[in-house]
């Protein structure tokens, strides 16, 4: 069965080692990568295309909905 990818985006290491744990255990979940900004999360999501991305709304810089924007407006 294939592994779903998942990325984690939330600026605070906590949130995201917390994020980890609770999906370690989840057999059909791979997490393929890990951003801690909403600029490396628009770059990662891009280069990744993770089937799921768990995506923090309040961050510095681009928040989680300026990151969907910027994944809706290409260059």
């Amino acid at each position: 069965m294939p592994r779903m990818g998942v990325l984690i985006v939330d600026d605070e290491s906590p949130a995201r080692d917390r994020l980890r744990r609770m999906l370690a255990d989840i057999e059909a979940v791979e997490v393929i990568g890990e951003a801690e900004s909403g600029t490396q999360a628009v770059e990662m999501i891009e280069r990744e295309k993770p089937d799921l991305v768990l995506l923090d709304i309040q961050m510095p810089g681009l928040d989680g909905f300026e990151v969907i924007e910027a994944l809706a407006d290409p260059p």
